[in-house]
């Protein structure tokens, strides 16, 4: 961002903020004025990625280099994430919907192609249950039910909440190696040591105290009764190829209109880019 100073006979500074789509920069949100990291590329329809617990910006670089020269490509650290503001309250998905909405606003975005990876769905969620779905064109969900835990033979969930009893645990008593864990889990390509040496590092950007109130949060949240707005406008549910025929019956249910997509891992958009990105786009320019 460049800043243009224009100094006056009453000493007073006025500050321009010139936005220039390809540069990096800090947006001020909220009603606690923090400041959120975007990374914002290309001209054309808007596409907004929001990343997953702990995850950040840059974990979308193949969908950044891919569309950006057909439409614009934004992607954020949340709040407490990346190069974000750190702050001891609003980790809640609650307050990154309010952020999200603050930087709608600050960059004048319309008809947006929202996309939500993991818990970045749970920012959706809340983002279309306080905001409605106005200034959206498409909703993508990757990967991600609208309730963490639950009856798993009935409901579209992870699981239980003795399946993440243990889980919790782990990540209280050890932060680095639970971290360490995720990434096991959402790769399923072998990976070289130096890659997951950064995403580790960029993970370990969220302190932990942010990392394990999101986590709590998404624990105790239900979505499902935000599902009458999501349908009026375009869904697409992009999940695991194990997960596909669970989530396939359950939208017929909850979601008839939406469309679902079977995906190799929890991450394909970086392990699969070419693919998911293909498929992305497909679902943005209504082809079969």
């Amino acid at each position: 961002m460049m800043i243009l100073i224009k100094k006056t006979t009453t000493l007073f500074l006025f500050f321009i903020a010139v936005i220039t789509h390809g540069q990096d920069r800090f947006i001020q949100v909220g009603s606690d004025s923090i400041s959120i990291f975007v990374e914002d590329v290309g001209q054309g329809r808007a596409f907004v990625f929001i990343p997953g617990w702990t995850m950040t910006s840059k974990f979308f670089k193949n969908q950044q280099s891919y569309f950006k020269d057909n439409y614009r490509v934004i992607a954020y650290d949340p709040r407490g994430q990346g190069k974000s503001s750190k702050t001891s309250n609003g980790n809640t998905y609650a307050t990154h919907a309010d952020d999200l909405d603050g930087i709608i606003k600050a960059m004048g975005l319309k008809d947006v192609v929202l996309v939500g990876w993991s818990s970045g769905c749970a920012t959706m969620y809340e983002y279309v249950k306080r905001y409605g779905t106005e200034n959206l064109s498409h909703l993508v969900f990757i990967d991600e039910p609208p309730k963490w835990i639950g009856n798993v033979e009935e409901e579209w969930v992870y699981g239980t909440f003795e399946d993440y009893r243990g889980s919790l645990k782990s990540l209280i008593g050890g932060y680095d190696a639970y971290l360490d864990g995720i990434v096991d889990w959402m790769l399923v390509e072998d990976f070289e040591d130096d890659e997951k040496e950064w995403m580790l590092n960029q993970m370990k950007m969220t302190p932990k105290d942010v990392a394990i109130s999101l986590y709590i949060d998404g624990l105790t949240s239900d979505y499902n009764d935000v599902f009458h707005k999501l349908n009026e406008v375009p869904m697409l549910f992009m999940v695991r190829e194990s997960w596909y025929p669970q989530v396939k019956e359950w939208l017929k249910i909850n979601a008839a209109g939406a469309k679902i997509e079977a995906i190799q891992s929890h991450a394909a958009f970086w392990e699969y880019s070419d693919s998911f990105n293909a498929m992305l786009e497909s679902f943005v320019l209504d082809k079969p």
